[in-house]
């Protein structure tokens, strides 16, 4: 039941592409017509419109100025394809009718956009657990004049609701803290690494002991005239044989232990 956000950043205005077609061609799937949805959270509830339809083998760009007029000032625009229509209110995040896969999944573009350049991957995102945590750490920083570094965590949980966090971000080298600082379930939180004082020979780790999410790393040369976007994987999918979720708890307990921010 994946959603896809449109993101944003700054210098940035975000873009995202649904397609109405299979990502393989091994496993079953309806060619029918879709909805085309927007959901996000209003005064403690979800609101889903539907924005049209999209034929099978088809594909729909939809950008920020789409629905920065249907949704609330900071709230979450989540876009999804379903075959029947979505209700209007609800108090937990929909259960979509719609095709899926299982390797790859069904993914859209998301991308962010400025006057000169445009960077995305392939994403989607299904709600988190309220009681998970998140341990990532990030070779991807770029460094030098005119460059900027920012972390976006991208939540989404059943409820609607914009619960507040705490972000810890320290050197994996010296386990100092670098930077703290809140972020809500629900939305792309937008972090500035500038002032944590990172290098090249810094390897950063995030660590949020009460919110999953997906973190995503933006970069962004000379106010937006180029951009990067990378984002990296739990740590258990980089477990091959065994329990790969028990390798991620031992993991987690260990940073979680090492890199206390009460030092």
């Amino acid at each position: 039941m994946s959603y896809y956000p449109i993101l944003n950043a700054p210098y940035c205005s975000g873009e995202t592409t649904l397609y109405n077609f299979p990502p393989n061609n091994w496993e079953p799937a309806d060619k029918v017509n879709q909805y085309v949805n927007l959901t996000f959270t209003q005064d403690g509830i979800w609101r889903s419109l539907t924005l049209g339809n999209l034929d099978y083998q088809a594909y729909k760009k939809i950008d920020n100025n789409d629905v920065t007029n249907l949704i609330p000032e900071g709230a979450l625009p989540l876009l999804s394809l379903s075959k029947s229509m979505l209700p209007r209110t609800s108090k937990e995040l929909p259960v979509l009718n719609c095709n899926h896969t299982v390797v790859p999944a069904y993914r859209s573009t998301l991308s962010l956009k400025s006057d000169s350049a445009t960077t995305s991957y392939q994403g989607e995102v299904n709600p988190f657990p309220p009681q998970a945590s998140l341990l990532t750490f990030s070779p991807f920083l770029q460094f030098g004049v005119d460059i900027e570094n920012y972390l976006l965590l991208l939540n989404l949980e059943k409820l609607p609701q914009n619960r507040m966090v705490e972000v810890e971000i320290y050197d994996a080298h010296s386990k100092l803290m670098k930077k703290k600082q809140d972020a809500y379930s629900n939305r792309v939180n937008i972090i500035s690494l500038g002032d944590a004082e990172f290098d090249e020979q810094s390897l950063p780790v995030v660590i949020c002991r009460e919110m999953a999410a997906i973190p995503l790393y933006f970069s962004s040369y000379k106010k937006g005239k180029l951009l990067s976007l990378e984002h990296t994987h739990p740590p258990a999918s980089f477990v091959v044989h065994g329990n790969r979720f028990d390798v991620q708890k031992q993991l987690k307990q260990y940073w979680f232990s090492q890199l206390r921010n009460d030092k």
